[in-house]
């Protein structure tokens, strides 16, 4: 029953940390910063006091989308079997092979991250604009003391990845860099456990880094739980409920159930009354108008609503959205409007 409490209590959390219109447009403008930078970096968007004086420190890169019980588990794992002292749950602007994350938007996807952050005492969030792991591990570096040693967390499938040349242009030189940056702890992944990493690492173009890469035991349970999954019991009409609740801790479970990020709007005419593709116009707004003004907008499920209608200030919101620029008081103004339709 407490446990039931507390799920239920993290849960309305997440969902209002989703509606927070001011608290959406201060993500979307770190967002915003990190993606048009040239130059590589990392910023710490909840648990960062815990990072200078950590030593054993570990990394989980991932589009999170949702999150679930299964990222969850791993990453509890690894804080066992690696003593660390904390986890940074690392989301890159722009993901390698995810360049187009299906539809829940980077901002909705860090907004539920922070909540689930904040219940927990040897974690952080970090927000990356580079999606390769040694171009990861060389920025949140720059979070850390200079003795800590970091150890990237990730699936087999990643690791499979991570040694594929294919997105290098010289694999072992890259390689050499990683591994004198941090080193890696592989989890199980389906079918693919100890086993199907042995035998990677006993290929001789991978035995050289052999040294540098762990097996971490992570409780079948989760083995074949995932984000794919997920979306797919999302997306249903209505959305499955039970299944949900069964991969997803409550922060994703908001975002799944709350934004609709991954259910088609039946009821949309076309792409521009479609739910959420207005609310991820209106997160895309927030990048650029003054936070002054954000402040002042009503929550983003309310901003939607209004958007969506077929009335006069509905087309008039719509129209600015799509508009160029996002500066000044503009939608306040739509937002007064009196319809008469």
């Amino acid at each position: 029953m407490t446990e039931d409490i507390t799920r239920s209590s993290r849960y309305r959390s997440a969902v209002a940390a989703l509606d927070d219109t001011a608290t959406l447009a201060r993500l979307a403008h770190d967002a915003a910063k990190m993606t048009t930078s040239s130059e590589p970096c990392a910023l710490a968007l909840a648990g960062g006091r815990r990072l200078p004086a950590a030593q054993r420190v570990g990394v989980f890169a991932g589009s999170f989308n949702p999150l679930t019980r299964a990222h969850v588990a791993l990453v509890n794992a690894a804080l066992r079997s690696a003593n660390l002292d904390v986890v940074i749950w690392a989301c890159a602007a722009v993901s390698v092979d995810k360049e187009r994350v299906e539809r829940a938007a980077l901002v909705d996807r860090l907004a539920q991250m922070r909540v689930f952050v904040a219940g927990r005492r040897r974690d952080a969030l970090a927000l990356l604009n580079r999606g390769l792991y040694v171009d990861e591990a060389r920025t949140l570096r720059t979070l850390l003391s200079p003795t800590a040693e970091l150890t990237l967390l990730v699936g087999y499938d990643k690791i499979v990845q991570i040694f594929d040349p294919k997105y290098y242009d010289d694999r072992d030189a890259a390689l050499r860099a990683l591994f004198s940056l941090a080193r890696l702890l592989v989890a199980p992944r389906g079918d693919d456990g100890a086993d199907a990493l042995a035998t990677l690492l006993a290929q001789p173009e991978n035995h050289p880094f052999a040294a540098h890469v762990s097996y971490l035991n992570v409780p079948s349970t989760w083995l074949r739980d995932s984000s794919t999954e997920a979306r797919a019991f999302a997306a249903e009409t209505p959305p499955d409920a039970g299944a949900l609740a069964r991969l997803l801790p409550p922060a994703g479970l908001a975002l799944a159930l709350d934004t609709d990020a991954y259910r088609p709007d039946a009821s949309a005419k076309d792409s521009t009354t479609d739910a959420y593709e207005i609310r991820s116009r209106w997160l895309a707004a927030l990048a650029t108008m003054p936070l002054a003004t954000a402040r002042r907008l009503p929550p983003l499920s309310a901003l939607t609503q209004a958007t969506r209608a077929d009335d006069a200030r509905g087309r008039g919101l719509r129209g600015w959205l799509t508009g160029m620029s996002h500066d000044g008081d503009a939608p306040l103004e739509l937002l007064s409007t009196q319809t008469s339709d």
